[in-house]
């Protein structure tokens, strides 16, 4: 199973606002330069996890973008599902493959895919972020957060 870029952007993004201290507000060009990725990407991947709820997005001169609850209560699983469009890894009617109807290939990666959804099930973005002094250091970010985040 490969997770679309969307995916990766919008769990990266979450992991970066989960190690910053809880009031602080941080901006999508923040992300955008950690990781190296496209703004445009960014703003699209915020403008999603605010409409599900994962982050709390502040407009104006002082805004920007925070978890919108706690990184234990965000399930892997519920960010993955609400971000991926297609969660079938082959779509053989769309494909017009020749086999369709008579091959166990979709059916068994289905199985793989429920189970591979059920393990991201199993964590949060709290058990993702277990070590954020890890993550700051190679997130770069000042050591002062990592001390906020003790408290």
């Amino acid at each position: 199973m490969q997770l679309t870029r969307f995916t990766d952007y919008a769990l990266r993004t979450l992991t970066f606002l989960a190690v910053q201290p809880a009031d602080r507000l941080s901006t999508i060009t923040e992300v955008a330069d950690t990781f190296a990725i496209s703004r445009n990407h960014v703003v699209k991947v915020v403008h999603q996890l605010g409409i599900k709820g994962y982050i709390e997005t502040i407009r104006g001169k002082h805004g920007g973008i925070r978890l919108g609850r706690s990184a234990v209560s965000i399930n892997l699983r519920d960010v993955v599902m609400d971000m991926e469009h297609v969660l079938c890894p082959v779509d053989c009617k769309r494909e017009q493959c020749c086999l369709s109807g008579g091959c166990r290939i979709q059916g068994i990666l289905r199985r793989a895919m429920n189970g591979f959804l059920e393990v991201l099930g199993e964590y949060t973005l709290a058990d993702a972020v277990r070590d954020p002094t890890r993550l700051c250091h190679l997130l770069g970010i000042e050591h002062e957060a990592v001390a906020a985040l003790s408290n």
